[in-house]
C-alpha cells in the first residue's frame, strides 16, 4: 500500500461535506479517534493534541485494554499535524506566543480486531513522550468500544455515496 496515497485520501476524508463529517469519539482531552477504510483495509485515525507530558511519536502504538483483560495493540503511523500559533502583544514591548499541535495518526486494525472492540475497552494507553498517555477515565467510556465497531460497521467504501 503507498502511504502517501493513504494519507492523500484520509486528508480527503477529514475535509469532506458536514452530510459525511468524520465522527470522533474522546478518550479524555488529548485523544479522539475516528474510524477509516480505504482500498479494502481498516483504520482508526488518532487526533492528538501534544501537551508538556504527552508528545506523539512518529512510530505510534494504542493499547486497549478490553474488558475482558485481554490487550489489543495497534501500530500505525503519525500521518500528519497541524500546528497553531497564538501571539499574544500585552503593550509596552510585551509578547508571548504558544504553539499546539495536533497530530493525526494512522494505526492499522483488522477485522477480528474490530469485532473484539464489541467486548469493551477497559484503559487506553498511546505511546507518548516523555511520559505514555493513560486513561482508565473518560467521559463516554461505556459506551466507546461498541460505539467504534459500529461506526466500522456503518462505513463505506470509496466509492460509495
Amino acid at each position: 500500500m503507498n502511504m502517501k496515497r493513504l494519507v492523500f485520501f484520509l486528508f480527503l476524508s477529514l475535509i469532506m461535506t458536514p452530510a459525511n463529517a468524520v465522527g470522533y469519539r474522546s478518550v479524555g482531552t488529548n485523544a479522539d479517534f475516528c474510524v477509516y477504510t480505504f482500498d479494502g483495509d481498516y483504520f482508526l485515525v488518532l487526533s492528538f493534541k501534544d501537551d508538556d507530558k504527552n508528545r506523539l511519536s512518529d512510530q505510534t502504538v494504542v493499547k486497549f485494554q478490553l474488558k475482558d483483560g485481554s490487550i489489543m495493540r495497534l501500530t500505525g503511523y503519525d500521518g500528519s499535524k497541524k500546528t497553531y500559533v497564538q501571539s499574544y502583544f500585552w503593550g509596552y514591548g510585551m509578547a508571548s506566543e504558544s504553539t499546539n499541535e495536533n497530530h493525526y495518526a494512522v494505526v492499522y486494525i483488522t477485522p477480528e480486531q474490530i469485532e473484539q472492540l464489541k467486548i469493551g475497552i477497559e484503559k487506553v494507553a498511546i505511546n507518548t513522550i516523555p511520559e505514555v498517555y493513560k486513561r482508565s477515565k473518560w467521559t463516554g467510556k461505556e459506551k466507546f468500544g461498541i460505539g467504534l465497531y459500529n461506526d466500522f460497521k456503518a462505513l463505506k467504501n470509496e466509492f460509495d455515496e
